[in-house]
């Protein structure tokens, strides 16, 4: 499999994941069982859903749409980070799409706001603590290394300054880049050795943004694991939803979406599944499964990817081959394409 057709797979099973979890978001667990019995299929989105918004089936919401922008940035800047050019992006779409507004979220709105306003880029994001930057990071996980964690967390960093400033934001979406980059990388998976991994860019990524009192992410991701080897699904899927929690925090989502990785040994689908059908923020956390894996376990038939393509206007296909590009220039000069 070329490095094309990888980074291919992982923009699809973040757009996969934000679809398929488009229509539950932000319910309960109770009310997606009741309403819909078990989440496969793209559905539209419900008009009396907590969200307040028309969307057709299969249509993805601005976790895809934020990871579009950064692959287009690094395609421009040459795999460099550019939080202007990001901006611009960014800014475009929330002016001229009528469905920006539906799909956004409050740290990236009150951020866009303050910019508008006046507020330097290194002030208007030093509370963003949801999930918005782990959401759209998977791009930089393509084009870097996690054996070079410092690399990684900068760049990192250096993107969510504007809009999640935060030390908690840019730990969780660290975790999220290493984690696609290990698995995008590795063709059998030591999951000790990504917990380890996890631990160390937990580490790294302190040392950035403002610090907010919030539980301790490295500790909330080591408890998702201990709650995913339970061998009864129910339990642990309830214990992920009602204990650890499945909300907008990145120290909600991101350990969530870490234990369902894990819980599935990297398997899209699956992964993906559990995401969209437990409640919550959904979607997001069914974006960041597909992503992570994506370039490891790509379980999605050419029916389900054909039906996604069709309801976006993403030429997610050029994407990969423009970012592939970048990748063979100076980013995963490791990847094994001969899978």
């Amino acid at each position: 499999m070329t490095t094309a057709e990888k980074i291919y797979h992982v923009l699809i099973g973040v757009a996969y994941g934000d679809a398929l979890g488009m229509p539950t978001e932000n319910m309960t667990g109770e009310q997606i069982s009741e309403r819909f019995g078990k989440v496969t299929e793209f559905l539209s989105a419900p008009p009396d859903g907590p969200i307040n918004r028309s969307l057709p089936a299969g249509t993805v919401t601005d976790d895809t749409e934020n990871t579009v922008f950064i692959c287009r940035m690094l395609i421009d800047s040459q795999g460099q980070i550019n939080r202007e050019r990001f901006l611009k992006y960014l800014m475009q779409w929330l002016e001229e799409d009528p469905n920006s507004a539906d799909v956004t979220g409050p740290s990236t709105k009150a951020a866009i706001e303050a910019i508008k306003a006046g507020t330097p880029i290194e002030q208007a994001g030093i509370y963003g603590t949801t999930n918005g930057a782990a959401m759209k990071i998977a791009p930089i996980g393509l084009v870097t290394s996690y054996q070079d964690i410092p690399d990684l967390v900068q760049k990192v960093a250096e993107i969510c300054v504007p809009t999640h400033n935060t030390q908690i934001a840019i730990q969780g979406a660290s975790v999220v880049a290493a984690a696609v980059n290990f698995l995008f990388s590795e063709t059998e998976i030591d999951w000790d050795h990504f917990y380890d991994l996890i631990d160390d860019v937990i580490t790294e990524s302190a040392r950035y943004g403002n610090q907010l009192p919030t539980p301790s992410i490295a500790r909330r991701i080591a408890y998702g694991r201990h709650l995913a080897d339970n061998d009864d699904e129910a339990e642990f899927l309830d214990e992920l939803y009602h204990f650890l929690g499945t909300g907008l925090p990145t120290i909600e989502t991101v350990p969530a979406a870490i234990s369902l990785v894990y819980r599935n040994r990297g398997a899209l689908k699956q992964s993906i599944e559990m995401a969209a059908n437990i409640g919550g923020d959904t979607d997001t956390i069914a974006a960041i499964c597909g992503a992570i894996c994506g370039g490891y376990r790509f379980d999605l038939s050419t029916e389900k990817v054909a039906q996604l393509e069709q309801a976006n206007t993403i030429d997610f296909g050029k994407l990969a081959e423009q970012l592939a590009e970048i990748v063979k220039d100076g980013g995963l000069a490791h990847v094994n394409e001969s899978l």
